[in-house]
C-alpha cells in the first residue's frame, strides 16, 4: 500500500473551517489512522493546542522564492505558494493529498478515487466544469474574461489568449504522486508568474503546466463530486441517505464539499431529492442543523 499524507493549512481566521476539514477525516473509520500534515499560517496558541490532538505534523511554511512585495505579503499567502514544495516539508510519502481549509470530506470514495488517479505517477484533480454548475448555462463569457485577465497579469497576453477558455483545474483539492513531473514544472512556472502577480497565480501556474508543458497525459481529470465547488452550484440534500448529493440523476453522493464563496459562512436553501426546501449550513460542524420547509417547491 502506498503511504499517504493529507495536508491542509489555515490561519486563526480560517481555523473554524479547518477544524471541520480535519474532523471530517478523523471521524471516519478510514481517516482515524491517516497521517495529517498542517501548515500553521498564523494560528493562536490555543488553536495549536487543539491541532496537536488531531494532526500528526505541524509545519511553518517559508517563502520558497523571492517575488516583488514579498516582505509585505500576508502570511496566509505562504499556504498557496508552498504547495509545489510539499515533498520538502513532509518527506517520505508516496502520495500527497491537499485539502483546502474550506473543504471537507463527506464520502471517502472521493479520496480513494484521487489516490487511484495518481497510480501512474501523476496528478489527480477536478476541472471546474460540471453539468451541475451554473457556469455552463450562460456564465462562460464572464468566466473566460476572468481567466484572461488573471492569466495575462501573471503570464502575459499570449498565455492568456491560449488558455482563457480551458477548464480551470481547481488546486484546492488534489492528489499528487511523489514521482510526478508536475512538482518541478509547477514550482518553476509559479516562480515565473509570481514576479508579475501573486493573486490566484498558484492555481494558474498548475493549469499552465498541465496544459502547455507536457503534463496533460500524466493528469487524471476526476468528476465534480470529488471536489464540489459550491459557488458554481449548490448540491441537494438526500433525506434518506442524510447526505449532500449531485443535483442530477443518479444523485451521486458528494465526496468532498468545497465551501467556495459565500457559503463558508451563510445558511443556504437547497432542494431535497423529494422536492422540499432545506435551510442548511454546508459546513461540516453544522451540517446536521437542518430544518425542512413546509412547502414543496415543485407544487
Amino acid at each position: 500500500m502506498p503511504s499517504i499524507i493529507i495536508i491542509t493549512a489555515a490561519n486563526a481566521q480560517y481555523f473554524d473551517l479547518v477544524q471541520g476539514a480535519i474532523l471530517s477525516i478523523r471521524q471516519k473509520k478510514q481517516g482515524k489512522n491517516t497521517i495529517i500534515g498542517f501548515f500553521d499560517l498564523g494560528c493562536t496558541p490555543e488553536q495549536l493546542q487543539w491541532l496537536q490532538q488531531y494532526v500528526n505534523l505541524i509545519k511553518k511554511a517559508d517563502w520558497e522564492f523571492d517575488f516583488p512585495g514579498m516582505n509585505d505579503a500576508p502570511e496566509y499567502l505562504k499556504g498557496l505558494l508552498v504547495r509545489p514544495f510539499l515533498r520538502q516539508y513532509f518527506p517520505n510519502f508516496d502520495i500527497y493529498f491537499w485539502l483546502d481549509a474550506d473543504a471537507w470530506v463527506q464520502d471517502w470514495s472521493a479520496i480513494d478515487l484521487f489516490i487511484k488517479g495518481t497510480q501512474k505517477g501523476g496528478l489527480a484533480i477536478v476541472p471546474e466544469i460540471d453539468r451541475g454548475s451554473r457556469r455552463q448555462y450562460g456564465e462562460l463569457p464572464q468566466h473566460w474574461q476572468w481567466n484572461c485577465y488573471h492569466y495575462q497579469a501573471a503570464f502575459g497576453e499570449d498565455v492568456a489568449n491560449h488558455l482563457f477558455h480551458y477548464p480551470m483545474l481547481n488546486a484546492g483539492v488534489f492528489a499528487l504522486h511523489k514521482d510526478a513531473p508536475h512538482w518541478q514544472v509547477w514550482a518553476k512556472i509559479l516562480e515565473w508568474g509570481a514576479q508579475q502577480a501573486v493573486s490566484t497565480t498558484d492555481q494558474l501556474a498548475l493549469n499552465l503546466g498541465v496544459y502547455c508543458f507536457g503534463l496533460f497525459d500524466k493528469t487524471q481529470m476526476l468528476p465534480g463530486w470529488c471536489n464540489w465547488t459550491c459557488h458554481y452550484g449548490l448540491p441537494i440534500w438526500d433525506k434518506k441517505k442524510s447526505c449532500f448529493v449531485e443535483p442530477y440523476l443518479p444523485n451521486t453522493p458528494i465526496g468532498i464539499l468545497h465551501l467556495s464563496g459565500y457559503v463558508k459562512y451563510n445558511q443556504v436553501q437547497v432542494i431535497t431529492t423529494d422536492g422540499d426546501l432545506v435551510e442548511v449550513s454546508l459546513r461540516y460542524l453544522e451540517k446536521k442543523k437542518i430544518s425542512y420547509s413546509r412547502f414543496n417547491i415543485f407544487k
